[in-house]
């Protein structure tokens, strides 16, 4: 007597070890796929005459049946457990509420949009301050989200794609950018962070060194990651305003204007002035690698000697003659906004014999001051 269990999220994939079982009638519940029912020689349903048949197939542990065999010690086959089978349980779950659910048949990836938001604060929460329970529940909240937006996508007309390919994009992306670790080759955790920054690189190479900043996230946070990846690509600080650099909220009972927007609009204007410079070097076969080109395309004084004929760069690194070292982590914290001159409206002044007016001319509409917001 033996009880043959199935893997419900493999349905067709019989055991090795029951082959031999499945030779004569078995039993069968209710759960079984109709695909494996074909293959059998012969079965009868459970609730028949499956008490004289020596073995149940079944990928329902909780049966009635096959937990009334199992308690009275009948040998139980069954395959390896694949990690992983709950998720493709829940893919086969949201497929059916996609497709028989009122609501889930009316959403679109719009429609999700805000609940996707929600998930994700709450998801913060439950790192902050929550339990492990609560960090569980938080993270299988966000898999719906996962999972409903690529059900979604499958149902397109035009570019549809599946749970399949969402998965083989994170496989593709994680393998190209770790290849060192992935392949035994080394566990160095610096090396892997080159590794990784410099794929970011080889990929940013082929469009804009913005690609992939979404604006509409905080604008604290996309100022951060704009600052980030101009960082990494040498563009020259004087090019920023120091306008960015600060957030003065107004203590007053009526704000007449929004901080976040108008963060977000000055972040939005050094995007701008960014993708301009990107477009002049593109259109003249150049690319932007160090500061001493970005200067030169951001419309700014540049050296002309660190070019050759052919208008690409020596690789020689430009120096700029200060009276003190800059340093890589420069504090802003003492730059308030009725100091920034593009903001004030004022002549430039001189920052260690740097002149701030050569900044561009765009970024000249970022006049703003807390006086203007009475």
């Amino acid at each position: 007597m033996a009880v043959v269990l199935l893997d419900p999220s493999r349905p067709d994939l019989v055991p090795a070890g029951a082959v031999g079982l499945l030779s004569t009638t078995v039993a069968v519940t209710e759960d079984v796929h109709p695909n494996l029912l074909w293959q059998l020689t012969d079965y009868v349903l459970v609730g028949a005459d499956e008490r004289k048949l020596e073995t149940v197939l079944t990928s329902d542990p909780t049966h009635p049946v096959v937990r009334a065999r199992i308690a009275a010690g009948e040998r139980v086959v069954q395959g390896e457990v694949v990690r992983g089978a709950p998720l493709m349980r829940a893919v086969d779950l949201m497929d059916r509420l996609r497709r028989t659910g009122p609501w889930e048949q009316r959403q679109t990836h719009d429609s999700l949009r805000r609940y996707l938001l929600e998930e994700c604060y709450e998801l913060l929460d439950a790192i902050e301050s929550g339990t492990r329970d609560d960090l569980r529940s938080e993270l299988g909240d966000l898999l719906l989200q996962v999972l409903f937006h690529a059900r979604i996508a499958e149902d397109s007309a035009d570019g549809a794609f599946d749970i399949d390919d969402v998965a083989q994009s994170f496989v593709d992306k994680v393998s190209y950018r770790t290849p060192g670790v992935l392949d035994g080759e080394h566990a160095d955790l610096e090396r892997q962070i080159e590794e990784w920054e410099a794929a970011k690189a080889a990929e940013r190479a082929k469009g804009s060194v913005l690609d992939g900043i979404v604006t509409t996230q905080p604008a604290l946070a996309l100022t951060q990651k704009l600052f980030e990846r101009l960082a990494g690509a040498d563009f020259p600080i004087v090019a920023v305003s120091p306008s960015l650099y600060s957030v003065n909220v107004p203590f007053r009972r009526h704000a007449t204007t929004s901080v976040e927007d108008e963060q977000r609009r000055r972040a939005v204007v050094l995007m701008d002035l960014v993708r301009a410079a990107e477009e002049a070097a593109t259109a003249d076969g150049v690319a932007l690698r160090d500061e001493n080109t970005w200067r030169k395309y951001l419309g700014m004084d540049y050296d002309e000697s660190l070019f050759g004929d052919d208008l690409t760069d020596t690789g020689e690194i430009p120096v700029v003659v200060v009276d003190e070292p800059v340093e890589d982590d420069v504090e802003y914290e003492d730059v308030s906004l009725d100091k920034d001159p593009i903001v004030a409206g004022k002549k430039p002044k001189k920052v260690k014999d740097i002149a701030v007016g050569a900044v561009p001319p765009v970024v000249v509409v970022e006049k703003w001051s807390a006086a203007e917001a009475d």
